[in-house]
């Protein structure tokens, strides 16, 4: 097998793996309302908690 033929072999294994392993992990829903259930989520997750602090000792 000639060097070239086993680096074109080679690539192409490469290309079909990561092509499986990039369509595996792109998320199942790509509908409009899904990205902005998605969005939702997101912030909901980062919004700053509603709930007053209980207050801290001062004797330290």
């Amino acid at each position: 097998m000639s060097p070239l033929m086993f680096l074109g072999l080679a690539a192409l294994v490469f290309v079909v793996v990561a092509g499986g392993a990039l369509y595996l992990q792109r998320e199942r829903h790509s509908s409009f309302e899904s990205g902005i259930e998605r969005f939702r989520r997101e912030m909901h997750v980062l919004a700053p908690d509603k709930r007053p602090r209980p207050p801290r000792d001062q004797d330290e």
